[in-house]
């Protein structure tokens, strides 16, 4: 990678005393497949991401060309930028203090190095599953992505620091059929380490799911115990409280958790961390996407709503410090989020959780959750797979069903418990969760 004080002392000729630049390398192999693959692609690129401050006057901008001639261009284009922009009165610095926490598991020389031979053959070894699986039951589609990113950035204080970080994410659906009925059940997994993914055992439990849930009925409407598998779960809290506790969206009045800070918000018994220190999850990371090392923040702790996340622009306006939750999508402008949002499981076994519910539903696959509204804190999420239990037993497979509500309602007085072990969702981390009484809108 080319040298970011290279730049930084172009950007110091032309006046620029306040900014930083994020360089990020970027290496990617997709597989798409059906009962076979398809498609296998690999692509690499670098990209220089600027922000730079003349007084209160900001320039943001992206290159692509990263040769001396680009970058050339691209300082005199930001700074072209920030002269003409209009003074943003809550700018107060670039970030400073850079550094980076002590993070195990987040980088895999092996699977940085996969080769795309390899990578089909972790794609055919999940078609292999589903073929294995059951009669019938084919693979429909699938995708595999293998992403290594070298992340560095750079102020003008003289501050610099880098990290690496390795993904492997693969998704597959299977369709089973038998006689003129049939189903679909579609999973994925995830990890930063490839001894971690069992691509075989994966496709076979899809293609068994999907075996499985031939004949499910559409569920009666009425009022059921939920049990929230804990991937559900960590989906529902990724959609609507990690927007809801970024001091972004708090400083725009787009959060029902406006003004709650010290006011209990959920249950009890509900202890929400944003960790980016936990060896393996999906969003830990050395330091975050201004450089600002990761820690353990407390957020809501026994009901109680304890802090909000921050980048250093949303704390410098209230005059605080980076809980180092800066995320930049484009290696520009940054925005508070979590980095493994995570709710402390509790003291039960899922199977304790099903023989304790005489009415109710195990909630295993839900579409449409990430349409539910993160500014309102309603929840609209559709089941697609679940169990029907009746008097601690399982008795049929349901799907269909609508639930809705006011989230945060529905945690604060209608939560139950919690299983002992974590699922993970993308960045968001939960237990299963159990729910009483819950309206759902079915048949």
């Amino acid at each position: 990678m080319f040298e970011l004080r290279q730049v930084l002392d172009k950007l110091v000729k032309m006046g620029v005393r306040d900014g930083d630049l994020t360089a990020i390398r970027r290496e990617r192999l997709t597989i798409d497949f059906t009962d076979r693959v398809e498609v296998c692609k690999h692509t690499s690129g670098c990209v220089l991401g600027f922000r730079v401050a003349l007084g209160k006057r900001l320039g943001l901008y992206l290159s692509n060309d990263v040769t001396p001639r680009g970058l050339e261009e691209a300082v005199n284009t930001v700074v072209k930028i920030a002269r003409v922009s209009p003074e943003d009165p809550y700018w107060v610095s670039a970030p400073k203090g850079l550094g980076a926490s002590d993070v195990d598991k987040v980088y895999d020389k092996r699977l940085a190095q996969l080769t795309p031979e390899e990578a089909v053959g972790i794609a055919n070894s999940i078609i292999d599953g589903i073929n294995s699986s059951k009669p019938g039951v084919k693979p429909v589609h699938g995708v595999l992505n293998v992403e290594v990113l070298e992340r560095t950035i750079a102020n003008l204080s003289g501050e610099e620091v880098s990290r690496r970080d390795t993904f492997i994410v693969y998704y597959a659906t299977a369709k089973a059929g038998e006689g003129d009925e049939s189903a679909t059940f579609s999973d994925f997994q995830q990890s930063r380490l490839l001894d971690e993914v069992k691509p075989y055992t994966f496709g076979q439990d899809v293609g068994f799911k999907a075996y499985e849930f031939i004949g499910a009925k559409v569920v009666d409407t009425g009022v059921y115990d939920l049990i929230l598998d804990g991937r559900v779960a960590a989906s529902i809290f990724s959609t609507l409280l990690s927007p809801a506790i970024s001091a972004d969206s708090v400083q725009m009045n787009r959060s029902p958790l406006v003004g709650k800070i010290g006011s209990e918000v959920m249950s009890l018994n509900v202890t929400f961390i944003d960790d980016g220190t936990v060896p393996g999850f999906m969003g830990s990371r050395t330091c975050d996407d201004e450089g600002i090392p990761v820690k353990r923040n407390v957020v809501i702790e026994n009901g109680v709503l304890k802090s909000y996340l921050y980048d250093t622009y949303t704390a410098n306006r209230e005059n605080r410090e980076s809980t180092g939750n800066s995320h930049k999508a484009s290696a520009t402008s940054s925005r508070p989020f979590p980095n493994n949002l995570i709710l402390k499981p509790g003291e039960y076994d899922l199977d304790e959780m099903i023989e304790e519910t005489s009415k109710g539903v195990y909630v295993l696959k839900t579409i449409g959750e990430w349409l539910s509204n993160p500014v309102s804190g309603y929840l609209n999420a559709t089941v697609t797979h679940g169990y029907l239990i009746v008097n601690g037993s399982i008795e049929g497979k349901v799907k269909g069903a609508v639930i809705g509500g006011d989230f945060y309602q529905l945690m604060k007085s209608k939560v139950l418990g919690f299983s002992k072990d974590l699922h993970g969702s993308g960045n968001s981390y939960s237990p299963h969760v159990k729910l009483e009484r819950v309206q759902l809108s079915g048949k």
